[in-house]
């Protein structure tokens, strides 16, 4: 009860009012929310999952090596002819696919035909003069003969003229003939068998030689062997399997020059070349598992392994290398060439040279908290490092 005052200053009492209190909802003291249940939990659970994470990454920390900077490579052949000469036909197209052998071009065959025919005549000349010189050697061995016969007789009748002198019988004169005939044998002799000699020397010692061993004609030979060559050559064909580019430069008509490229074809071999910078390097070995995704296609995951390391970075095989001994130089982290081999790709897989690829070497590399690192891993049947 409450004591009011009214307007006249009499004062009133209150009556107590009718309604109802409206009381506050009790809080529990006891039961904990869900919260703090899920607090202590938590706050055990997020370090150590932190901590497993940290401990898994640092035990497998270094096994795998990754690059985006991959791109697929492809043998490349720069068609060229080996004789010079105009086009006449051109039987493939852009982008086309052959095989070895396959027949790419033709050349005009028109003069190297010729030369072809010059050779044989050549041959043949050859040939002839061979036997001429075989008649040769025969006809001066027999002046030789001749001339032997003649020196007997002619010292035969120079020791009777000799004797018929001392016994007054004959003349000076007879004698002096005698002796003289003696000395043009004796030099008809000398003649002959140095021409016997000459002629031999030229049919390699001897006239029963082979015709086709002799120096000359062997000569000869070797000309046309090397026009039949040409001629052959005129018909340029493909040097392996692989795809045809930039043959619509190549028109009928055109002068082609020997040794100069006309078109390109690309080999149907292909791998992986990947630049990793020179601190992923360390636990790299020849024979190694990789994993390859070709931008291209994503998802397909190609499986591959390390073929081989560059034997320098592209700074040391650049045409312009960088001057280190300036004041100004900067350290560049570098990159080495590895080549990747794939290991059956996909036959419907249709891979062109110059995509990109993400590439994933696993070294096999493994820490220990306790003791000394897992080395990496050396595949059986290889040797070698990225050093």
């Amino acid at each position: 009860m409450h004591r009011l005052s009214n307007p006249q200053g009499t004062p009133t009492v209150a009556e107590p009012s009718q309604e109802p209190a409206i009381a506050a909802p009790a809080l529990p003291q006891n039961e904990p929310t869900l919260k703090r249940r899920l607090r202590a939990p938590l706050m055990i659970a997020a370090p150590a999952l932190i901590l497993i994470a940290a401990l898994a990454f640092y035990l497998h920390g270094g096994r795998y090596e990754s690059t985006d900077n991959a791109y697929v490579q492809a043998g490349m052949v720069q068609i060229s002819p080996s004789v010079s000469g105009h086009v006449v036909k051109v039987l493939v197209s852009e982008n086309q696919t052959v095989h070895t052998g396959d027949i790419l071009f033709l050349i005009e065959p028109g003069p190297y035909r010729s030369r072809v025919a010059a050779s044989n005549a050549a041959l043949d000349n050859a040939r002839t003069q061979i036997a001429a010189r075989r008649a040769d050697l025969g006809a001066a061995r027999g002046r030789e003969a001749a001339a032997r016969a003649q020196l007997d007789y002619a010292q035969r009748e120079a020791a009777r003229q000799k004797q018929l002198l001392a016994e007054g019988i004959s003349s000076q004169d007879d004698y002096d003939k005698a002796v003289l005939a003696v000395r043009t044998a004796s030099e008809s002799i000398r003649s002959a068998a140095k021409e016997s000699s000459s002629i031999a020397a030229e049919l390699s010692g001897s006239a029963d030689t082979a015709t086709d061993t002799q120096p000359a004609v062997r000569q000869a030979a070797a000309v046309l062997n090397d026009a039949q060559r040409d001629l052959g050559y005129t018909v340029v064909r493909a040097p392996q399997d692989g795809i045809v580019t930039k043959v619509s430069q190549l028109q009928v008509g055109d002068y082609v020059s020997a040794g100069k490229p006309v078109f390109t074809l690309v080999g149907k071999h292909l791998w992986i070349e990947a630049n990793f910078k020179e601190d992923q390097l360390r636990y790299m070995r020849l024979g190694q598992p990789v994993t390859v995704e070709v931008a291209a296609f994503p998802g397909t995951g190609l499986r591959g392994h390390v073929a081989s390391f560059s034997p320098g970075t592209g700074n040391a095989f650049a045409l312009l290398p960088p001057e280190n001994a300036t004041g100004n130089w900067v350290k560049v982290v570098q990159r080495l060439p590895v080549e990747i081999e794939l290991d059956n790709p996909p036959a419907d897989l249709l891979l062109h040279a110059g995509l990109s690829a993400d590439v994933t070497v696993d070294t096999g590399h493994q820490r220990h908290l306790f003791g000394p690192d897992t080395p990496p891993a050396q595949p059986k049947g290889t040797s070698g490092t990225a050093q």
